[in-house]
């Protein structure tokens, strides 16, 4: 709000310039300072220092800053280094980075438009009644920790340890994989049942507080699980993360019933 307030008292102080779509300010040589440039430029300063702006001195003294970039500028422009390979190089570096982002900016862009014209069209719709038949089910989030090992013998190890008393957030933080999680001593999110991968969550529900899981193996390597607390969660507290679990269920069984049309090949030996 603070900002477009600012945007709006800023605009004004230009009303006078008329007659032109983008009025020129100043000019450095062949260089133009516009309204659109010195608005645009303003909104990438400090908060602070955009209500000194708003005084006179301030305006001019912002236009003062400008004007020596432009002279920065036109001084570079007359200078040999446009005409360099190495500055050639790295504009050419620069094209490619910047074609990138906006090719994954697109691709962001779509598929969120995607999904939410899925949204519109009700094939994501999940109702109230959805959200209560799952806590109904599912009513308990759980608290747990895990280590995460390369071999079933390293986890088999862990495991024995873990069980004779070890400390496990000791253990998590010297032998597990997961760096995410490692440092919290393998604190895991708190979790729903469906939040949890399913080589986990169908063990995990069923152990009982302080029980030690595993190993089990999923497409990450092998885990060791301690549950350290299980809580009933209220239509209220879950509504919203149901919500959204049941709608990504919603939209796998989309793509699993449209990916004949798209066939995967993994190419690399390495991934298969």
């Amino acid at each position: 709000m603070r900002r477009a307030h600012f945007a709006v008292l800023l605009a004004l102080l230009f009303t006078a310039c008329r007659g032109e779509k983008d009025p020129v300010l100043a000019r450095v040589g062949k260089l133009k300072i516009t309204q659109s440039e010195f608005q645009r430029k303003i909104g990438e300063v400090s908060q602070g220092y955009q209500d000194y702006v708003l005084s006179p001195s301030g305006r001019r003294q912002f236009l003062d800053v400008l004007i020596r970039e432009k002279l920065v500028l036109a001084a570079a422009q007359q200078s040999e280094v446009p005409r360099s390979a190495e500055f050639r190089a790295q504009l050419e570096k620069l094209r490619k980075e910047e074609e990138e982002r906006v090719r994954e900016g697109g691709d962001y862009l779509l598929t969120s438009m995607w999904i939410e014209d899925l949204r519109r069209r009700g094939e994501l719709k999940v109702d109230e009644s959805d959200v209560r038949d799952y806590l109904i089910k599912h009513p308990v989030e759980v608290d747990m920790r895990h280590v995460l090992l390369g071999t079933p013998e390293a986890a088999a190890e862990v495991a024995k340890r873990l069980r004779a008393g070890a400390n496990f957030a000791k253990v998590a933080k010297e032998e597990s994989l997961d760096a995410a999680t490692a440092s919290d001593g393998g604190k895991l999110p708190t979790s729903l049942y469906g939040e949890v991968i399913p080589e986990l969550e169908e063990v995990v529900f069923h152990m009982r507080v302080g029980e030690i899981g595993g190993p089990l193996k999923s497409k990450f390597g092998y885990h060791v699980l301690r549950k350290d607390g299980e809580k009933k969660v209220s239509l209220e507290e879950g509504r919203a993360r149901v919500a959204r679990l049941l709608e990504k269920q919603k939209l796998d069984a989309h793509l699993q019933s449209i990916q004949t049309k798209f066939p995967v090949e993994v190419v690399d030996e390495q991934f298969r």
